[in-house]
């Protein structure tokens, strides 16, 4: 466990990416500075017990909650691959409280809750559009507070999609994505997509 947000980031730092990146899921790491933010918040908020990390992909979210001390965590992405790739790093730092599962976010069928939730979906630019809603609806069936990664230019309609819903929105921070020349429509040396933290949470 790290005594600071900054500890956790430099971690988070650590924790290995895609190695063969697919386009159609837009399969991008999250910056380990935004992974630090979301988890560290989660901490003070004494939410890192039972952790749902959705679209997973390598783990970033799931790893950093379960060396902050969540009890269990479970990591769901539908790329067997990207799954593989969390597993074996969490198996090297000794980590035996991540649980991993293979399927499609969209049709996914759990029987318990969690306490907390953190994703950084597919933007549907690429995948099919409006999936990171999808995947938003998809999480507060199973938490009442979920950390969410979303397009800033999407804000406004993300925001009144949530209210719409009943749920509390806040932002946590405005970032980006820094996006390096992995796919052949990449020609800058580094891109960066403007995004969005939120934090949603169930309506007392």
């Amino acid at each position: 466990m790290f005594k600071t947000r900054k500890e956790l980031e430099i971690f988070t730092e650590s924790i290995p990416t895609f190695q063969k990146p697919k386009l159609k899921l837009e399969q991008y790491p999250t910056n380990a500075s935004i992974v630090a933010t979301a988890v560290w918040d989660a901490y003070m908020r004494g939410l890192l017990d039972i952790v749902l990390d959705l679209g997973c992909g390598t783990g970033r979210f799931a790893i950093a909650a379960a060396a902050m001390g969540a009890r269990n965590v479970l990591c769901v992405d539908i790329d067997p691959e990207a799954l593989d790739v969390a597993k074996r790093y969490a198996k090297k730092l000794g980590f035996e409280t991540i649980d991993f599962l293979v399927v499609d976010t969209t049709r996914l069928t759990l029987t318990r809750k969690f306490t907390v939730g953190f994703q950084n979906p597919p933007f549907g630019i690429w995948s099919t559009r409006g999936l990171d809603i999808v995947f938003l609806k998809t999480a507060l069936r199973y938490v009442d507070v979920v950390y969410t990664i979303h397009k800033l230019t999407t804000l406004d309609y993300v925001r009144r999609v949530v209210e719409k819903w009943g749920y509390k929105f806040e932002v946590l921070e405005k970032s980006y994505l820094t996006l390096r020349p992995v796919f052949r429509h990449h020609k800058k040396r580094i891109h960066k997509v403007e995004i969005f933290l939120a934090r949603i949470s169930r309506l007392k």
